[in-house]
């Protein structure tokens, strides 16, 4: 969990880092299945080790500054369907955090949850340590890549590996060192990455090797490689000179250098293939072996199949498993032969569980996790107190599995709300393949025909713009991505058209204090736009992203001039140059645009604001509505803070709003304004003092 030790004093928090909230936080979160996975601290970034310590004041400060986070993190490529869900559940997760009782008692509940959560990390870990150290008499040193796998698998670090191992003697192998590879690591790495380049650029399941790019299997023969591959070169030379064709000129060298030259080039590569296939199933060779505590001749087909369904030809799938279990030390069951013995008498076995847990593991592998769920609990049922079964480990896959089906039936949802239907085929199409029992809702197949609707007619839409004028080509982008958010061509294609920035800025500062800032439209259609505010000490922060060409900000720092303000047109993850606020923007779009206008004065004001405490103790603020408030008037609720800032409670159309954040206590003072259709603000007036 997170580390404070560089905390000046008890009761201090650290700044918070975005960067390193992202790659701390929310990158441990999502690899565990999501926000049910972890703790109020952890998602608000607030050391448990502190949780007594902190006071309300500091603790509203941090889960403000998360808040904010996540609302920039919207439409973040990897973490967008994370932060939607921790946006929604924003109240419920952060208000026991904000009384001091109520956190002290929440601090005790995720200090035995994370012991737990610790504890069940390290058993499988320790279980393949405890073989290891009875069969050898420690840890070979060559063994503890091997372990690091086995703890990836529970999410757990090298490092924390290293540390575990820290308890027992390591001892050095006898043997020559293994040869180098035929082709070294970081092509293998190079091909990979760009197989799985062209499956996404395709749309498609990415091709385990280079053979399987040509469509051909591993046994093919020389003349079949050459006459297949010339046929993809001539194809290629027909794309039009976008990123698939530099993917596929670029595979196409790796065709000619490593699998073009004959029979022995095809077999070095098949040799480096198994290299990558092994990575993939030691792992999972030890889970099988620490259940069955042997290879059974089900698991031993199933992973053959494996292997073979990632580019090798039987004969080296069968050669491969063979020799990752001589490295266990195990033996392979064949099918219709009795295992031969172990090399060493064991004590009798308690095989009532064996089963159910076999049966688990099988109905795993075909996909259905609830089925497995329930012969899980057949097995603990059967094995009772003993604690040194793997039925722990099972349950603990199937638990993730679950997990992370529920996660993405929920995320596809969210997907479809925002018409990314690429992303919604891939959540329903790794649902079927495993948690097919899962229980979808009725309209799923619904769902699956309409999103495979939108992205038939973005390719449609995009072809065509692709043969049409270039002038139309912008335009005809958009309307693919208004059919499906997320389709990759239209994405792709739509990079190479240029953002053009807003040609000036303004900003006013207000009587209030508050400042508007205002800016020219940018040129190019279909555009939203970022505001950031430049600090005294030259920083800059995001204010907000908006599709208006106006923002209030009413958390600019005191002064008479207003701070320097800088927009930037955004689209489709892209943005233009940004345009400041105390230099325009030079250029023929410069020259074209009016000069800034004038701030014109704002609106009548509301009147009789009241702030009550309701009987859960959130605040009910009410006020008379504004002079000639026809219901296009919007009203901004601000709560005066302990430490005399300000924190916007909402906007409304209405004359009433509740606000559940608001601190024990006397009841704080609020302030209402009014705007109406995006002009000025009127001035602020404020609630008595509870």
């Amino acid at each position: 969990m997170t580390s404070w030790g560089s905390c000046a004093a008890v009761g201090d928090l650290p700044p918070f880092d975005p960067n390193d909230y992202r790659k701390r936080v929310l990158a441990a979160v999502e690899k565990r299945g999501g926000p049910e996975a972890s703790d109020p601290f952890e998602l608000y970034d607030l050391p448990l080790e502190l949780a007594e310590e902190l006071t309300d004041v500091q603790v509203a400060a941090r889960i403000d500054e998360v808040w904010g986070f996540w609302q920039r993190q919207r439409d973040h490529p990897k973490y967008r369907v994370l932060v939607a869900l921790l946006v929604e559940t924003h109240a419920a997760r952060s208000a026991e955090l904000r009384d001091a009782a109520a956190r002290r008692t929440a601090a005790m509940r995720v200090r035995e949850q994370r012991r737990q959560r610790d504890a069940a990390r390290y058993e499988l870990l320790d279980a393949a340590i405890a073989r290891l150290v009875d069969r050898y008499g420690g840890v070979p040193r060559d063994k503890i890549p091997g372990l690091d796998e086995v703890g990836a698998l529970t999410g757990l670090t090298p490092a924390e590996v290293a540390a575990r191992l820290r308890r027992h003697p390591v001892i050095d192998p006898a043997g020559p060192a293994a040869a180098e590879p035929v082709i070294g690591p970081e092509r293998r790495r190079q091909v990979r990455a760009l197989l799985d380049e062209f499956g996404r650029l395709t749309e498609a399941p990415a091709p385990p090797t280079l053979l399987a790019l040509l469509g051909l299997g591993p046994e093919a023969s020389a003349a079949e490689i050459g006459a297949t591959a010339a046929a993809f070169r001539a194809r290629a030379r027909e794309l039009p000179p976008d990123r698939l064709r530099a993917v596929l000129d670029e595979l196409l060298v790796h065709v000619a250098e490593l699998i073009e030259p004959g029979p022995d080039a095809v077999a070095a590569y098949l040799d480096t293939v198994a290299l990558d296939v092994r990575e993939y199933l030691v792992p999972r060779v030890r889970a099988a072996v620490l259940v069955e505590d042997r290879l059974v001749a089900e698991d031993h087909a199933h992973l053959v199949e494996e292997a073979m369904a990632r580019g090798l030809d039987r004969r080296r799938a069968t050669d491969l498993l063979a020799s990752i279990a001589a490295e266990l030390a195990t033996t392979v069951e064949q099918p219709g032969r009795t295992p031969e013995p172990a090399p060493r008498p064991e004590p009798p076995r308690q095989p009532s569980w064996e089963e159910p847990l076999k049966a688990a593991r099988a109905a795993l592998r075909a996909g259905r996790p609830v089925e497995a769920e329930r012969h899980v609990a057949e097995a603990r049922r059967c094995a009772g107190t003993n604690g040194t079964t793997p039925v722990r480990a099972v349950a603990d896959e199937v638990e993730s599995v679950l997990a992370e089906a529920r996660v993405r039936a929920r995320a596809a949802g969210a997907a479809a709300e925002a018409r990314r239907f690429v992303e919604v085929l891939d959540h329903l199409d790794h649902l079927a393949r495993t948690a097919s029992d899962l229980g979808l809702p009725a309209d799923a197949e619904e769902l699956r025909r309409r999103a495979r609707a939108a992205v038939e007619e973005a390719d449609r839409i995009v072809a065509a713009a692709e043969a049409g004028p270039v002038a139309d080509r912008p335009a005809m982008l958009e309307r693919a991505l208004a059919v499906c958010a997320d389709h990759v061509g239209a994405l792709t294609a739509l990079d190479t058209v240029p953002i053009e920035a807003p040609a000036w800025v303004n900003a006013v500062r207000d009587g209030r204090g508050d400042v508007l800032v205002l800016w020219a439209p940018s040129p190019t259609p279909g555009v939203t736009y970022r505001v950031r505010r430049q600090a005294p000490d030259g920083a800059w922060r995001v204010i907000g992203r908006v599709p208006d060409t106006s923002i209030e900000d009413g958390g600019a720092p005191p002064g008479v001039e207003p701070p320097v303000y800088a927009v930037a047109a955004v689209q489709g993850g892209r943005s233009s140059a940004e345009t400041r606020s105390d230099e325009s923007r030079p250029g023929p779009a410069a020259a074209r645009s009016p000069a800034p206008p004038p701030v014109p004065a704002g609106p009548p004001a509301p009147s009789g604001v009241v702030a009550t405490r309701t009987a859960d103790g959130a605040v009910r603020i009410s006020w008379t509505a504004a002079p000639g408030d026809d219901g296009g008037t919007e009203y901004r609720v601000r709560c005066r803070r302990p430490d005399g800032g300000w924190r916007v409670v909402g906007r409304t159309h209405d004359t009433a709003i509740e606000d559940g954040g608001a601190p024990a206590g006397p009841v704080p003072v609020y302030g209402v304004s009014a705007t109406s259709r995006g002009g000025p603000r009127s001035a602020e007036v404020l609630s008595e003092p509870g």
